[in-house]
């Protein structure tokens, strides 16, 4: 079983028991506002990655938070420290993260996706049946059939 995000050597062994507990892989990319500084956006997002592994989240993949130019303003702000964290939690425990992040006053925006465990292997795929594309018939072909008819 894989996930279509790249792993550290911490989440492994919770991969094993995903089945068991329901598990499921979780992303989370949030806006940070460029009023605080980079050290208070790191610790912004160092408390979400706390949050996770208190509500039995297993952390992946992370983008520390990097300033970026909005494409347009959130809350009269042009630009935003932008994050992410990859992680497996099981389903009770994603509410109580949406919950921390919808109270946190620095987010301009957050997301919470949910991703798939692995893609069906090419045997497991139905097939595609080859759907067949119906002739064009030519115009000396048209013209000689109207003259037999008439």
């Amino acid at each position: 079983m894989s996930l279509n995000l790249p792993l550290n050597s911490a989440i492994i062994p919770q991969l094993v028991r995903i089945k068991q507990k329901k598990m499921k892989p979780y992303e989370i990319t949030y806006i940070i506002t460029p009023s605080l500084t980079l050290e208070e956006a790191i610790d912004v997002h160092e408390g979400i990655k706390k949050e996770i592994q208190e509500n039995k989240g297993t952390l992946g993949s992370e983008q520390n938070p990097i300033r970026k130019t909005l494409a347009y303003p959130i809350n009269k702000n042009n630009e935003g420290y932008l994050a992410s964290v990859d992680f497996v939690t099981d389903e009770e425990s994603i509410k109580k993260i949406e919950e921390k992040a919808r109270k946190e006053k620095n987010f301009l925006r957050y997301i919470v996706v949910g991703k798939r465990l692995s893609k069906k292997s090419e045997e497991e795929r139905p097939k595609r049946r080859k759907t067949l594309k119906p002739e064009k018939a030519k115009l000396k072909e048209i013209d000689d059939k109207i003259d037999e008819i008439l």
